[in-house]
């Protein structure tokens, strides 16, 4: 349609300005609300025009869906949907499988389920397992084992109420305190001759670490 015409004529449709038919669907509108903008030119009368029938369309769009008159392609869609529904059931259960199951991964996040230690034969039973491991295992794995005790012990006092820092630090002050014991039986005579025959002087170190860690675990 011809520019100088538009704007010379007044009496014109919304419609009859952007070209198009009656009953057009938005994206038909907004793409001839662009052509005609790029069409006018610098003419800003015109392309006041022009976007004042957009506007005025997409308002009388915007009355008729809250009015609940729908186009004819949308009722259509949706008889054709629930006759899809109707013949094809498991068709429609898949689909509805397939929008849960992509809500779900959308707002929730996998759960991770730390390892509980309410129980107190759990806590004698684990705790003794790390003092057999701390036995049977070579030195170098002494550390290793005294922090995870450490960090478990942490981990028990923040599941009871206490903040991080305080049980970090209490955790810390149980550690240095075996290590100190550990320290002042390296020098007696009866420890020395049992680590000449069967623990090593670090095991010997470890142990009261160890012991007062899970002693920690257990009453705290």
């Amino acid at each position: 349609m011809d520019s100088n015409k538009s704007k010379n004529n007044p009496d014109k449709t919304p419609y009859e300005i952007l070209g198009i038919d009656e009953g057009a669907d938005f994206e038909d509108i907004q793409k001839a609300r662009d052509f005609k903008v790029k069409e006018a030119g610098e003419d800003l009368l015109l392309k006041a025009k022009i976007e004042s029938s957009f506007d005025q369309l997409l308002m009388g769009s915007l009355k008729a869906r809250q009015s609940g008159n729908v186009s004819f392609e949308a009722q259509n869609a949706s008889k054709k949907e629930k006759l899809i529904n109707n013949d094809f059931p498991l068709l429609s259960k898949i689909k509805n499988l397939n929008n849960n199951g992509n809500k779900s991964n959308e707002y929730s996040l996998p759960k991770i389920t730390p390892p509980s230690f309410d129980n107190l034969s759990i806590k004698l039973s684990v705790g003794l397992l790390f003092l057999i491991i701390l036995l049977i295992s070579p030195d170098s794995y002494n550390r290793l084992l005294l922090s995870i005790s450490t960090l478990i012990l942490t981990y028990i006092q923040i599941k009871s109420g206490k903040k991080f820092i305080s049980s970090l630090g209490w955790s810390v002050t149980f550690l240095s305190i075996g290590l100190i014991f550990g320290g002042l039986f390296e020098t007696n005579s009866f420890i020395q001759e049992i680590s000449n025959n069967s623990l090593s002087i670090q095991k010997i170190q470890s142990l009261p670490a160890m012991i007062i860690l899970w002693i920690g675990v257990i009453f705290l």
